[in-house]
């Protein structure tokens, strides 16, 4: 028996659609398995995320304190607590690296 080359031409060709058709079916059925995203979210960062919703609705600057350290300030009794600033800097730092 003698195999020509146009025989084997068409064999590969034959073989070819058919290695395709199975990578086309297979990468649907993939496809169709994972095309669902889903989001997530733990309870910490559903905390986190209310926080900081009520940090960007509360009002950025409170007058009440502002005027009554104005007239503090004026009056001249206004004194500040170096200990307090530190603290409340160092407290405000660890506060900032854990968000």
């Amino acid at each position: 028996m003698i195999i020509s080359n146009t025989q084997v031409q068409n064999i590969l060709k034959t073989y070819a659609k058919t290695v395709s058709n199975d990578t086309v079916n297979k990468t649907k059925e993939v496809k169709q398995k994972f095309n669902k995203d889903e989001l997530a979210i733990s309870g910490e960062s559903r905390i986190k995320q209310r926080a900081l919703q009520a940090i960007k609705q509360a009002e950025d600057i409170r007058t009440d304190k502002v005027d009554e350290l104005k007239e503090r300030m004026s009056a001249g009794t206004y004194e500040i607590n170096s200990d307090e600033v530190a603290e409340k800097m160092i407290s405000r730092a660890i506060v900032d690296t854990l968000v």
